[in-house]
């Protein structure tokens, strides 16, 4: 594993970038490989200017980027500490505010879209057999639940969403992408809040499944994308109409 100084100095780095964009991304490399976990101490100013051989002012860019992010924090006379040890963390602050509102879900569902049909490349190339068998298995599950007459209306909903989402979860795991999949599993967290809008499970959503899957064992990228691009139609519907609400309501305003 090369130290942060050797990739600081490597011509990997694009000379565009900030000295302290450079500096602030190797201190989350540092926490990723270390497993450092909140409170754990990075030293201070001083420290990290001479363990970076950059001046003072460039480390307190840095550490003043990431302090805003809410990955580090830091107290006078005592040094720097992680305050969040992953992405996921950090985009929850950003999402958090987004998902109070209606507009806020919209742009989210408008996000998982399209993380998810543009990762489909990376699927089709990584994804394993346990996988895909894992995949089969939800849609199997998916078919029980609806077979099951004693559910009442609301809870077979629940229960499908549920299985819904493990189902586009898994399938971004496969595409072997750790920043997708940790990216993707907060967009679905908040995605779900949206459950009101969602349509009434029916016997085609499975088909649709089913048919992404088939085209990920024949390693047919383009069938997958074509497939995925149909399942995720119900999603365009509802932005929408939604969006045909706003306007609606925004014209009545001015009557």
């Amino acid at each position: 594993m090369p130290e942060p100084t050797d990739l600081l100095n490597s011509d990997s780095w694009a000379t565009s970038f900030p000295k302290s964009s450079e500096i602030a991304e190797l201190i989350c490399l540092r926490i990723q490989r270390e497993k450092l976990v909140p409170g754990s101490y990075l030293g201070t100013v001083e420290k990290l200017t001479e363990e970076f051989g950059v001046s003072r002012s460039v480390i307190r860019e840095a550490v003043g980027n990431l302090r805003g992010l809410g990955v580090i924090t830091g107290r006078p006379k005592v040094g720097l500490s992680v305050a969040e040890g992953d992405i996921q963390s950090v985009l929850r602050k950003v999402l958090v505010p987004q998902t109070t509102c209606e507009k806020g879900w919209r742009e989210v569902a408008q996000l998982r879209v399209v993380i998810e049909i543009g990762s489909l490349p990376m699927v089709t190339q990584n994804i394993t057999e346990a996988q895909l068998d894992r995949l089969q298995q939800i849609i199997d599950e998916q078919s029980t639940l609806l077979a099951n007459d004693q559910l009442s209306s609301g809870l077979l909903l629940q229960k499908f969403v549920e299985k819904d989402l493990l189902f586009h979860e898994a399938l971004l795991q496969s595409a072997n992408q750790e920043l997708i999949t940790q990216f993707h599993q907060v967009l679905m967290k908040y995605f779900q809040q949206g459950i009101d809008f969602f349509p009434l499970p029916t016997s085609q959503m499975i088909h649709e499944h089913q048919q992404v899957v088939d085209a990920l064992r024949n390693r047919d990228c383009a069938a997958a994308v074509q497939s995925l691009t149909v399942h995720l139609k119900p999603i365009h519907s509802i932005l929408n109409s939604l969006d045909e609400t706003t306007e609606s309501s925004s014209d009545e305003s001015f009557d």
